[in-house]
């Protein structure tokens, strides 16, 4: 269950609606219960820092529901619960949500079937704050789990909850992502700063990807779409055309994007304590020949001291064991 915000003018509209799946594998939803434009009238305190909620509500979302009526609400209405209420629930939050551990096949198949292409170019973003969408492919899949078996209507307000982290100024990078404007532009510096291309340009371009996107009916998961805009897409106009972009430097999102292109991490190589003469002696050969070995000749060379030091063979443990651990640090330079 999810709650839906409705605009009526200047007034907003909450609703408690459930996605179900339709006969046709798709999913659509159906309303719960109509809570009016203040949701708070159904919260009654009882106690210090306990509610109770109105019982012809918690009936209707009963019915509705294999969960407990209450702890549904308690999630559904969390921003209109008194503060003490939320500061006593937060102790007992983190114990439930979607399922962790590893994806089933069948999750995979769902996440395949269910999952549009729009929804992982958002979840891309969102994640991982990426511009560039060229490497979409490498989104965790496990990222797309709370979408499913979602209608539309209740993945969009998904989405509409997790876009309020975003700040304003990143608004322009995050519709230039999703929607993947970048594929029109062809400068050096398009994957990652749209702040410099042309916003006339780009707005048209966004105007096309609204229109196709709209027209869409996998997407929407209905036979015949809307003929006018979307509701639910009307934010992203507004947050293309209605807030002024971050300023960024070129200089310093050039040098960023640079470094992370280039950036490996590897563990600091410990260095060894035995002296150059040492490692000479035991394997008989000069420092500087050893250097100059191919991995293959250091190979052959270990072999042979092996066989001369193995206790097996009447050798010195010792220096058996001092013998394969400098070789293991001589085969890291190699």
């Amino acid at each position: 269950m999810y709650l839906a915000k409705l605009l009526d003018g200047c007034n907003t509209l909450y609703q408690i609606r459930q996605s179900y799946q339709t006969a046709e594998n798709s999913f659509a939803y159906r309303l719960v219960y109509t809570l009016g434009s203040n949701p708070g009238r159904f919260i009654e305190p009882f106690g210090d820092d306990i509610v109770l909620f109105h019982s012809d509500l918690v009936a209707a979302v009963a019915a509705h529901t294999r969960d407990d009526a209450e702890l549904v609400l308690e999630r559904l209405l969390w921003d209109f619960l008194p503060r003490p209420t939320q500061q006593r629930l937060t102790l007992f939050q983190g114990r439930s949500g979607y399922p962790g551990g590893r994806l089933t096949a069948e999750d995979r198949q769902k996440i395949d079937h269910q999952i549009h292409l729009f929804d992982r170019r958002r979840l891309y973003y969102l994640r991982y704050g990426a511009v560039d969408q060229s490497r979409l492919s490498r989104l965790h899949e496990t990222c797309c789990r709370p979408l499913l078996g979602q209608s539309r209507d209740e993945r969009e307000y998904w989405f509409t909850a997790e876009e309020s982290a975003l700040e304003p100024g990143h608004y322009l990078q995050y519709v230039y992502a999703i929607f993947n404007l970048q594929r029109y532009f062809h400068q050096s510096f398009a994957p990652w700063l749209p702040e410099s291309l042309a916003l006339d340009e780009m707005g048209e371009h966004l105007e096309q990807e609204l229109c196709r996107l709209n027209r869409d009916c996998i997407f929407w998961q209905e036979k015949k779409p809307t003929d006018s805009l979307h509701r639910h897409l009307i934010r992203y106009l507004l947050m293309f055309f209605d807030y002024t972009p971050a300023r960024r430097s070129f200089l310093e999102d050039f040098a960023r994007t640079f470094m992370a292109g280039h950036r490996t991490f590897r563990w600091p190589e410990k260095k060894s304590a035995r002296s150059a003469a040492k490692i000479s002696k035991i394997f008989a050969t000069s420092s500087e020949e050893l250097k100059k070995m191919s991995r293959q000749q250091l190979n052959r060379l270990y072999r042979q001291k092996a066989m001369q030091l193995h206790p097996d063979r009447g050798g010195d443990h010792e220096l058996f064991i001092e013998l394969t651990e400098i070789y293991n640090d001589l085969l890291r330079t190699k």
